[in-house]
């Protein structure tokens, strides 16, 4: 079975409370019909009452004549004329309510006994007429007993009226109670379509709304359930659609985080790169160092192993032993440089294992201290060698960070008395590092924005040379995410311009 839309409903709700507004009102007002009848009837007995206390006031004043001594015969004949006129006007109106049966059967003694009245009255009349002077003997019996029955009408009227009025009442009362119960039931009828209503709308909506406010949290897998959103087939669509579009949504939100975790890796390794780059360009001459000693004793070994030495004595023996001794440190010297260099271009696997962040600092301590850009500036590490600072980290993402943190501090300090200081320590479950030095500073705007992507500013402090150019803005921005992406926090700390600055990282401790 086809349900009905939505609009349908409504529709079909609202014309059944129409008709039933419509009908309650129809009998309502048929009713108060009914009453106004029975009270304009009422008033026109009142009227045709006074009609009665008129035919009786002229009829009573010819019974008067027509006892008195000297009888006035002109005077009563112009009374009896009066009364008989009335009766018949009485009689005629009387005659008019014989369109309703039971009105009619209720009528029907009142115009008897008027027509009776009518007749006696007529009768001496006539008697009268036959009676060129004088009066009827028996007239005034005759006016008696017209007299009686007028009182018989009057009475009759007064008890029709009270009848009708009774039954106005009645009515009236009847409808009112017909008219609460309509209002009732109306009331009735539109607490009921409220509450429909607000199962088909807003219980629906409701749902939709906490269905939209789960796809902004970004919890797409939590779908709509159809059979929840009501009978109509607006909603059972509007459900599925959106059920469809957070699938959608779902799907774009997954392709769209691998491919910014393979740009941010692609981000990362092209930062530790750059990094590398620079290092390598520092440390070359410190390798030189390490190559000229080895060539210096080779040649000299050479020299001393050369054609036409003859047999070597010991002493010569033991000059050449020393000799590659040192040519083996230096160039096992040379390769822990290399080493330390390559495991910084390395991109390394995404596992993380138990580190101890004190050696991480040493390695980067030792990688900095020779680079000719810095050989004046001084780096001192505040660690506990007694206490190890364990975390569950990437090795290669903490030199990254700790690196650009130990360069940046580097570059901010000034060639006379620059000094940073890198100190660590465990606090509870939480170890913290912290780079400090002695430099530039930063100001509260700098310090809201020096976590941003591509923030930057000029550095200034005399290195010896023209003022630094300004980075890429990616170091700092990267060093975040890779603290973020451990469980940890970075935060930075400055007095103002020229007060120095203070990076502090907190990741939890390996238990």
């Amino acid at each position: 079975m086809k349900r009905l839309t939505l609009q349908r409903r409504f529709l079909l709700h609202n014309l059944l409370l129409v008709a039933g507004l419509v009908a309650a009102g129809g009998i309502s007002v048929w009713r108060l019909g009914t009453t106004r009848r029975q009270v304009s009837l009422s008033r026109n007995v009142y009227a045709e009452l006074r009609t009665i206390r008129d035919v009786g006031i002229e009829v009573g004043i010819a019974r008067g004549l027509l006892s008195g001594p000297q009888s006035n015969r002109d005077l009563i004949l112009s009374h009896l004329k009066y009364a008989v006129g009335g009766l018949d006007q009485f009689i005629q109106i009387g005659k008019g309510y014989g369109g309703d049966e039971s009105l009619e059967q209720a009528y029907d003694p009142i115009n008897r006994s008027a027509a009776t009245a009518r007749a006696r009255l007529q009768q001496v009349l006539g008697q009268f007429e036959g009676q060129p002077a004088g009066v009827p003997a028996d007239g005034a019996a005759a006016v008696e007993a017209a007299m009686k029955d007028l009182d018989n009408v009057a009475s009759s009227c007064l008890q029709f009226v009270s009848s009708r009025q009774e039954a106005a009442s009645a009515d009236l009362a009847e409808n009112g109670l017909l008219v609460g119960v309509f209002s009732l039931a109306g009331a009735a009828a539109a607490g009921l379509l409220s509450v429909l209503q607000y199962r088909m709308v807003m219980l629906p909506l409701r749902r939709l709304r906490q269905g939209v406010r789960r796809v902004a949290e970004a919890q797409f897998s939590q779908k709509l359930d159809p059979t929840n959103m009501g009978a109509s087939p607006e909603f059972l669509d509007l459900a599925l659609e959106f059920n469809r579009m957070a699938g959608e949504l779902d799907d774009f939100y997954r392709r769209l985080e691998e491919q910014v975790r393979t740009k941010s890796r692609e981000l990362v390794r092209s930062e530790r790169l750059a990094s590398v780059g620079f290092l390598a360009a520092g440390v070359a001459h410190e390798i030189n160092n390490p190559l000229n000693i080895i060539s210096g004793y080779a040649e000299l070994t050479t020299r001393q192993l050369g054609p036409g030495r003859g047999p070597l004595g010991e002493e010569a023996v033991a000059q050449a032993r020393e000799s590659l001794r040192i040519i083996r440190d230096e160039a096992f010297r040379c390769k822990d440089i290399t080493e330390k260099l390559l495991s910084l271009s390395r991109s390394g696997s995404e596992e993380r294992e138990t580190l101890d962040l004190a050696g991480v600092v040493r390695d980067v301590a030792m990688m900095t201290r020779g680079l000719k850009n810095y050989r004046d500036r001084r780096l001192t590490l505040n660690l506990d060698p007694h206490r190890p600072l364990q975390v569950q980290a990437n090795l290669t993402e903490m030199k990254q960070v700790l690196l650009n943190l130990t360069i940046n501090a580097l570059e901010s300090v000034p060639v006379a008395g620059g000094e940073v200081c890198i100190e660590g320590r465990q606090s509870d479950s939480w170890v913290e590092l912290s780079v400090k030095d002695n430099g530039l500073g930063m100001s509260p705007e700098v310090l809201r924005h020096v976590f941003e992507p591509f923030f930057t500013v000029r550095r200034s402090g005399d290195r010896g040379g023209a003022p630094a150019e300004r980075g890429t803005g990616l170091g700092l921005s990267i060093t975040h995410a890779i603290v973020e992406s451990h469980g940890g926090t970075i935060r930075a700390q400055s007095d103002g311009p020229g007060k120095g600055a203070r990076f502090t990282i907190s990741l939890p401790a390996r238990a």
